[in-house]
This record gives structure tokens, sequence and C-alpha cells, in this order.
């Protein structure tokens, strides 16, 4: 019964009582009359507004938002900033939507495709961050967000081996993934090449198939470039021929049987982080460093972790914990500053695995400086004392990179160069922003107005960048150590 067949049988009441008697009661029923139709107009009124049964209230009544991933490295690793917890793009990208929601995220990692898709249908997920437009006969059950990343797709050989210009050289064994993204633009691509050829496997993702390219099992695969840029640091015999695809856009997947709250709250996300630049800035952070590779010094660095490595691991492990820091991330800096010689020095008088000025050295107790536990317990130490003092306005993210800037220059130049940013119009608690006003600090025009003058800015930028490309291979190989030996130990039971 809706309000307004109420409020005209109310009316019609009262126009009878009236009629019968114009006594005290009479008004009084009046008045209770209209009373109760007005409370029962407004009753009906807020079940109308809000419909308890969407998705978006299920998901706010569950307190949780359920997601659904593939197990990769592009999303999945250890981050130094959340020691032994997930972190990457796309992960942190989910925890903000979810934290605008004021819900929990819980991440459900899958091997491959199908595994989502089936999870998707028994409703044991929200939706899925994972690209399924290779399941062409599925993707009439999904609706797609907007996008919010592009990449591209890359034809990958082994350096050494000969290289094709396009897919019509291609004459080696070429595999994909099945009903992948690859498989997909490899059926589109039949009707310009229509001698094309390739094996597509039902077991392996891109990681893997990129593995066997590089252990020469395999001749070429597909894969997305950020997943080639960071095996690449685990494997450096990995080599790009050629782009087969570009700007494929990055969306999230929702079943169809869903209503569109959910959609509309997550397009509203990602327009909104497009806007104030949250995406942007989500993109550099973790995708810049992979803009350089340099091969040999990639190979050097992946045969130090075997053969060096394992004498001072433990200091930086024991180290790290004690100062709350990463110690992969410790390890990466001392690679950088001496490549984990305990005895280097160098022209300006540092010295040591962790490179200490005399100075510094003497304020941290360190007495040996060439002595590595020593070098590296004042080195760890010293920039956790840094971080300290990093202004709480620089997100907590970020305050690693600054302090890494400081302690390669010195603290004093990273505040002249948040001065100078402030005067450039930029941000001086960004690190996007700071990385390009340090090189201005070896500019007379610049440093002259500055209160500690002169630096080699550029020189800072640079320690900080080797060190992100250093970690980045430390935590890929780490993890791919992991990997193959819980593949033996499960092979062998």
């Amino acid at each position: 019964m809706t309000p307004i067949i109420v409020i005209c049988g109310v009316y019609s009441l009262i126009k009878k009582v009236a009629f019968w008697s114009g006594s005290l009661i009479t008004v009084l029923l009046i008045i209770l009359a209209i009373t109760s139709a007005l409370f029962y107009k407004e009753s009906i009124g807020v079940v109308f507004n809000k419909n308890p049964n969407t998705v978006l209230n299920q998901i706010t009544e569950r307190q949780e938002l359920r997601v659904g991933m593939l197990r990769s490295l592009t999303t999945l690793y250890v981050d130094y900033r959340n020691p032994n917890q997930v972190g990457g793009f796309e992960y942190t990208l989910l925890k903000k939507f979810a934290d605008s929601l004021n819900l929990k995220l819980k991440i459900t990692f899958a091997n491959n495709l199908t595994e989502l898709i089936t999870k998707s249908k028994e409703g044991k997920i929200d939706f899925i961050a994972a690209e399924i437009k290779g399941y062409e006969d599925q993707l009439d059950s999904f609706m797609q967000s907007q996008p919010f990343h592009y990449s591209n797709q890359q034809l990958v050989y082994r350096i050494g081996s000969v290289k094709p210009y396009s897919l019509n050289e291609i004459t080696g064994n070429l595999t994909v993934p099945t009903n992948s993204l690859q498989s997909y633009i490899l059926k589109q691509s039949q009707n310009d090449y229509p001698e094309l050829n390739w094996n597509e496997s039902e077991r392996l993702n891109q990681e893997e198939l990129l593995k066997m390219v590089a252990d020469e099992e395999i001749d070429y695969t597909i894969a997305n470039n950020r997943t080639i840029a960071i095996m690449q640091r685990v494997y450096p015999s990995l080599t790009v021929a050629f782009e087969v695809s570009s700007n494929n856009p990055k969306t999230w997947y929702l079943p169809k049987s869903y209503d569109t709250s959910l959609l509309n709250k997550i397009n509203s996300f990602i327009q909104k982080s497009l806007n104030d630049g949250s995406i942007k800035k989500l993109e550099y952070h973790y995708f810049n460093y992979m803009n350089k590779f340099d091969y040999v010094d990639t190979r050097a660095f992946i045969r130090a972790i075997e053969t060096t490595l394992p004498k001072y691991q433990s200091f930086f492990e024991d180290n790290a914990q004690i100062n709350e820091l990463d110690w992969k991330l410790i390890a990466a800096m001392a690679y950088q500053e001496s490549h984990w010689n305990p005895k280097a020095v160098s022209s300006t008088g540092v010295r040591g695995i962790m490179m200490l000025t005399k100075s510094t050295a003497e304020s941290l107790n360190v007495i040996n400086r060439l002595d590595a536990e020593q070098s590296i317990r004042g080195g760890t130490l010293y920039l956790k004392q840094i971080i300290n003092r990093m202004p709480k306005s620089i997100p907590k993210e970020e305050r690693v990179w600054f302090a890494l800037a400081a302690y390669n220059m010195g603290i004093g130049h990273l505040w002249d160069a948040r001065k100078l940013a402030v005067t450039q119009g930029k941000n001086p608690d960004s690190w996007q922003d700071i990385r390009q006003i340090l090189p201005l600090l070896s500019e007379e025009e610049y440093y002259a107005d500055l209160k500690y003058g002169f630096a080699r800015g550029y020189q800072a930028v640079h320690f900080v960048d080797s060190i992100q490309q250093y970690y980045m291979s430390l935590v890929g190989y780490i993890l791919e150590k992991e990997y193959r030996q819980k593949y033996i130990d499960e092979k062998s039971s």
C-alpha cells in the first residue's frame, strides 16, 4: 500500500468522523489520524530510499572487500615499507579504494585466470583485478571499470639468439598462457599474419614462461612491459625484440549479475584518483626505476648476490631488524656504496662497506670503519636517524628516499632542496618533485642563495635510483629462489 493511498483513506475517515460529531474527541481523532499517516509515509520513504540489498551495502555490512588477483611479481612482492607484507602498484590502489570505503581489504591470490573466474562465479570474491579479455566466451558475464593504467605487450627473446623484428619473422617456439591477453592479441593478429603459429600453456603464467626463455627452453614469449622489467632484474639475459601491442587498458571486472552500486563507486574512485594525481604518483613510485636497465651491471649484481652477499647477510638482517627497516634495502644501499667491499676507500675519505665519513663513524661509535659488522651497524643506524628527522608532512612511504638522498649528500643540502622546491612551485614533500630539484644544487644561479651552497644533487638522485634498482633485483632473486626451492621440495616429496 502506497503512502498516497493511506493518506487518502485517512482523509476519508476524517470526513466521516467530522460529519458524525463536532466534538473535541473528533478533533483529537483527526490529529491522531494525520500524525499516523505522516509517520507511515516517512517509514515507507526510508524503505524506498535505501535498498539494503545492493552489492555495495552487502559488502559494507560485511566490512570486507574481497578481490581476486593473480600471484605475480608485478602485483605481489615484499615491500621495503612493510617488511614481509604484499605491495605493488595495483595492490596499493586497491588498498586505497578499500580505505575510502572504510573496509578491510582481503586479497585472494590465484595461479591462473580460470581459478579467478570460478571464484567470482561462486561469489567468493567481489571483483577480479586481472585481465580476462582472453576468455572471450566469459566476457559477456562481466562489467568493466573504467581504465586506470595502460601497459604494453612485448615479444621477448634471449640475448645471443636471433632477434625477430615482427610476428612474421617468428620461426621458433612462441608460447603464451592459455586464454590470456597475449593469446587474445595473437588471435587478433592472425588476419595480418596468417602463417603465425604459437603454443598456449594452461599451466604456466607469463613470468614462468619468461624464465623458460631465460633457460632456453622456449624461444619466445609475450609479456607485459612491467613484468618484463621486473624479471630482467632477476634474469638479465631476457631482452625485448619489439612491441606487439601498446596502450592496453587496465581495468577491474565485476559480474554482470551485480547491480551497478559497486561499479559506480569504483569508477568514481578511479576518476578522482586520476584527477588528483594519486594514480600518476603511484605509477611513478612503483615503475619509474624500471625505465633504466643495464644488462652488464645487473648480471654482476646477481653474481654478487650468489657469491658475496652470504658473508654479510646476517649483519644486514640483524641491524635492519633492530632499526625496523628491511634488510634488503640496507643491502642494496651497501652495494651501491661499496659493491659489498668492506675495505672500500674513496678519494674523499669515506670508508667501508657503508662508506661512512670519519666524523659520522665517531658519532655512531664505529671504531673501525673497515670492519663490515661495525660499518653495517653504523650505516643502518645513521639511515634510521635521518628517516626520523624527516618532516611528518612527507608521506611515510617516501621518507626513505629523502633520507637516502640526505645520507649521500648531507641533510643540510636536502633542506636547501626543499626550500628551493617551494620557490620553484614544486611540492617539497614529494620525492618526485625533489628529484627534479636536486640537480639544480650544482648550478650557481640556484646554490648561490642557499644556506649550504653547492652540492652534487644529481649524484644523490643517481644514488637513490640505483638503490631502487638493486633492491628490486634482490627482492625478485630471493622470491625466485624460494619459489624454485618450494617446487623442488614438492617434486621430491
